[in-house]
């Protein structure tokens, strides 16, 4: 099947919003058809995999079928992905459903210990985005040995940049001296959650490390569970 002929700008674009890829290098000729394409991910994405996802975005986004043979990929390394050792990351969500009611459970991990944050509200698929964001802010909490330091503010998944979907949420932080209003965002990609996840972590990440611990981090083997004081604030 012939290529299609797209701008090399828009085949990198489309590029860029798969999972754990980092940049997008397209190499055409005078006539617009693809050569070569580079590929840089994250270290803990596989090779063939992000090829395979390549191929099928370029086919579902611009009807162009791109032999592999001209994909290229390079991957960050160890080092550089974990060059911040208190940085937390986003590991996984989970969403129990209690009658009317949603258990919303966050993982963060950081240098392999991981941290359960846990939100429960109004079983809407309206308050599940906010959901999320709190069960983070829990996470991070615990990662931190910190106690109600953070509030949800607001949680928007409709905002667009440049066409593309963004996740914005803005956090309250308490601390002695005062509070501040913290904001973070993220891309959509494939999972809305995942970007909520990610866009609370993105506004107090930087923060957090200044906040004086009110107790030890308490990791899974804490088996920390929901209070019913925590369980009510989150909505």
């Amino acid at each position: 099947m012939p290529e299609r002929r797209v701008s090399a700008a828009q085949i990198e674009s489309a590029i860029r919003e798969l999972r754990g890829v980092c940049g997008a290098r397209v190499v055409a000729d005078e006539s617009g058809l693809i050569q070569e394409i580079h590929v840089l991910v994250e270290a803990d994405r596989n090779p063939k995999q992000a090829v395979r996802d390549v191929e099928s975005a370029l086919l579902a986004h611009f009807g162009v079928h791109v032999d592999h043979r001209k994909i290229s990929v390079a991957q960050k390394s160890q080092s550089s992905k974990h060059s911040d050792p208190m940085r937390l990351r986003w590991r996984d969500v989970q969403i129990a459903q209690e009658g009317t009611r949603a258990v919303v459970s966050v993982l963060l991990e950081r240098n392999g210990a991981v941290f359960r944050g846990v939100a429960s509200g109004v079983r809407a698929s309206t308050q599940i985005p906010r959901l999320v964001a709190s069960a983070t802010l829990r996470a991070v909490e615990a990662a931190h040995g910190l106690c109600e330091r953070f509030g949800l503010e607001d949680v928007s998944t409709t905002t667009t940049v440049g066409g593309y979907p963004v996740a914005i949420v803005l956090v309250s932080a308490v601390r002695n001296q005062g509070e501040d209003l913290l904001v973070g965002s993220a891309l959509v990609r494939q999972d809305v959650l995942r970007a909520v996840g990610l866009a609370t972590l993105d506004a107090v990440n930087r923060r957090v490390s200044a906040f004086a611990c009110d107790s030890e981090p308490q990791g899974e083997a804490a088996a920390m569970l929901p209070t019913e004081e925590t369980t009510n604030s989150t909505i």
